[in-house]
């Protein structure tokens, strides 16, 4: 199983799991979901390959370096 299907998962649950379980989910654990769903998104910053021949150009979200991603 890849991490983009993991991923997947908690972006299709984890708003009715933490409405079931909310009060028993640490606070580190909160934040360290939420980066994880946010991961690689170019909203929180990229970095932009151009291609100098043809100006073909490729944007790569940054990765959020959370515990459930390395």
């Amino acid at each position: 199983m890849g991490k983009g299907i993991l991923r997947q998962i908690f972006i299709d649950h984890w708003d009715d799991f933490v409405k079931l379980y909310g009060h028993k989910i640490r606070k580190n654990v909160l934040s360290e979901v939420k980066k994880m769903m946010h991961c690689g998104s170019i909203a929180n910053g990229y970095i932009e390959y151009k291609c100098p021949d043809c100006e073909n150009s490729k944007k790569i979200g940054f990765r959020c370096r959370s515990r459930f991603c390395t």
